[in-house]
């Protein structure tokens, strides 16, 4: 039995900003509930770690026979997998939970590319909305977009999350909030850096979309490989502040673009809105 790090922990919820402003109302596809697609991949995450505690379970697993691969960053993340039906990815998990006291969650290989910043302790602050951020602009289609967005603030966070009431996920927050302006954005953060067109973080705009980005480092028969992913999206609101939602605090929030936490991780911003 290993002993070691605590999977899945995630972090204190650290951010108190003051109020949570009432849900909108969204319609979701009954697409959306089709898990388990024909042709997926699933992955075993077990929680990061420190470097003593991910190398010795990394071998510990690997001993035992299981496709075990580390991610390299800021944190140590252990994963097994990939495993081509739900249904072994499940065996797997139980088999942990049982003989290794080892609880994991299964995610869809894909869906990774969708990972937030996660486990990291984020910038604490405690400034509440300003309500200037939220009145003082003329443009019809900025007031727009700050109202739906505001309308989620402290809604919950759920990792690939896409149900209003239940918990979103970054891409799928800011998706909905553009589809409230008649705008169509891709799913992931990854698809929808790639739309509109580059903005220089001096010549910000309030409904911009401010991208960051994590690499990965896998260790693979003893070699380490990095992968430099967007893994993160969020909505520019002006005054050096930023919507989004996150694990970090597992709701939706809003964050100063200059806190260093951010700007070391910042990918670049792009502009869906028409000038």
């Amino acid at each position: 039995m290993f002993k070691g790090g605590r999977p899945d922990e995630g972090v204190p919820l650290r951010y108190t900003r003051g109020r949570t402003i009432t849900l909108a109302g969204v319609l979701l596809s009954c697409l959306l509930l089709a898990a388990g697609t024909a042709g997926a991949s699933y992955v075993l995450c077990l929680g990061t770690y420190s470097p003593e505690e991910a190398e010795n379970l990394h071998k510990h697993l690997t001993v035992l026979g299981y496709p075990v691969y580390l991610l390299y960053g800021e944190n140590y993340e252990v994963r097994l997998g990939s495993f081509d039906t739900r249904e072994k990815a499940e065996a797997a998990a139980e088999k942990l939970k049982t003989e290794e006291k080892i609880v994991v969650r299964i995610e869809e290989e894909e869906d990774l590319d969708q990972y937030q910043l996660t486990w990291d302790s984020p910038p604490n602050s405690d400034r509440e909305v300003s309500q200037d951020t939220f009145h003082d602009h003329s443009d019809p289609r900025v007031q727009k977009m700050m109202s739906l967005a505001l309308d989620l603030f402290g809604h919950p966070y759920k990792y690939g999350g896409t149900r209003i009431g239940k918990g979103i996920d970054c891409s799928f927050f800011v998706q909905t909030i553009f589809r409230g302006m008649g705008i169509s954005l891709p799913r992931t953060s990854g698809e929808q850096f790639r739309v509109g067109k580059g903005v220089e973080k001096t010549d910000l705009k309030i409904g911009d979309l401010l991208f960051f980005q994590k690499t990965y480092y896998a260790k693979r028969k003893g070699k380490h490989k990095g992968v430099t992913r967007i893994n993160h999206v969020g909505i520019y609101i002006g005054n050096g502040e930023f919507i989004h939602a996150t694990r970090n605090v597992m709701r939706v929030t809003i964050s100063r673009f200059d806190e260093a936490y951010f700007t070391k991780r910042f990918a670049g911003a792009r502009r869906v809105l028409s000038e």
